[in-house]
């Protein structure tokens, strides 16, 4: 890969996106908290409404976001995005701690999801400077950063918070992004080279038509999906314990099941990322749907809380495993020269089902009640089988032509 040493990208880039990533979540599921003792909000319906309305902010401006700074990455380079995302995220999160109002802790957060976003950043980059046989692993490798990063940050949060309270947890949080973003800087090697821009393109080097061709919005169909499927139950799984196990001791079970999905979350980084690279994408992809659809009903039928946590964590293992697998397919599907646009993207799409869950989540729980969620996830990942065959065969027409 042009002199890159694609072993040490990953290495480096792995330890930043756990430092950053730990760091996140080291400060971010105290801003409920954050609101009541600091910002006075005391009424918590009212404080629930604004909790709704920073994290619909933040997902909002990353929607939009990725999709440019996808683009100025395949003008500019891929290394310099990642630098960009770690240094803002670095000054941006501690300046959380100090807004004096709601609406700046509103316009703080939407210009903190706008210019950083580090984890999509890193992906590309180790996607353009690995070998292609090895992308399902890098990629794979990659998302137990995410896994490692959450459970370390979440559980150092707590201690930080007790002890030294909300402004250490944030200034940690930047803190900590800041050093894997030196990384970065100081160890990570770019092959980026500026493709010629014509003065008649929409991007760089291409119109818009010839970037987003029919093989690439039924791609982004698919994370339009996936973001769907795999987001819709988050925000209620504290609920569902109650349902299967009662309401004592509900927040230690909604511990120890968040502890199982993400423990699912990183064994299958690895395992999965590394069948990608050997597998045939589409058995794989149909495999990993049908055993989520399986899991997912489990957990919505479930009598106790040991079965949810046992369903959870296969759930994780294999829904876990789907972003890799389409990520490469992505990749091996695309313009080499636009890869920072595909995932830029794909992340943007996602994150848009995100937003999507939001809303249809609240409706279903309100009619159908939780369990009736994890259904509606299950459902979405049935859909997916038909609309991955029809993806493949849209991929056999364009190798064929």
């Amino acid at each position: 890969m042009g002199g890159v040493n694609w072993k040490r990208n990953l290495a480096v880039v792995w330890l930043s996106q756990y430092l950053g990533l730990g760091g996140f979540a080291c400060a971010m599921p105290f801003i409920p908290l954050l609101l009541r003792d600091r910002l006075g909000v005391t009424d918590d319906a009212l404080r629930g409404a604004y909790v709704s309305i920073y994290n619909f902010l933040g997902l909002l401006s990353f929607t939009f976001s990725t999709v440019f700074w996808g683009m100025m990455a395949d003008r500019f380079g891929y290394k310099i995005m990642l630098l960009r995302a770690g240094y803002a995220a670095a000054l941006f999160f501690p300046l959380l701690a100090f807004a004096p109002s709601v609406g700046w802790l509103f316009a703080i957060r939407f210009a903190t999801s706008f210019f950083s976003g580090t984890y999509n950043a890193a992906q590309t980059l180790l996607v353009c400077t690995s070998p292609s046989d090895k992308q399902g692993f890098v990629l794979g490798s990659l998302s137990t950063a995410l896994w490692c990063g959450q459970m370390s940050g979440y559980m150092a949060g707590g201690l930080i918070v007790h002890y030294f309270g909300y402004t250490a947890a944030f200034v940690t949080c930047g803190g900590l992004y800041l050093t894997g973003t030196l990384l970065v800087h100081l160890f990570v090697q770019d092959n980026f080279h500026a493709a010629p821009v014509r003065k008649d393109a929409a991007g760089p080097g291409r119109s818009a038509g010839e970037i987003f061709t029919p093989v690439v919005l039924v791609l982004m169909g698919l994370f339009l999906l996936m973001g769907i499927a795999r987001r819709i139950d988050e925000p209620f799984l504290a609920m569902l314990v109650e349902v299967v196990n009662g309401r004592p001791n509900a927040a230690f079970h909604t511990g120890v099941v968040s502890a199982a999905a993400a423990l699912g979350g990183f064994l299958s980084g690895v395992t999965i990322g590394y069948l990608s690279d050997r597998v045939d994408s589409r058995k794989l992809l149909i495999l990993l749907l049908i055993l989520s659809v399986i899991c997912t009903f489990l957990q919505a039928v479930s009598p106790g809380v040991g079965m949810l946590t046992g369903m959870r964590f296969l759930s994780y293992f294999f829904a876990g495993g789907l972003m890799p697998v389409m990520q490469v397919m992505l990749a091996r599907n695309t313009d080499p020269g636009h890869r920072g646009t595909f995932f830029g993207l794909s992340s943007s799409i996602n994150t848009a089902g995100g937003m999507i869950c939001a809303l249809l989540g609240g409706v279903i729980a309100f009619y159908f009640n939780v369990r009736g969620i994890l259904m509606a996830g299950a459902a979405i990942f049935v859909l997916m089988i038909p609309y991955s065959l029809f993806t493949f065969s849209v991929l056999r027409r364009r190798r064929a032509s």
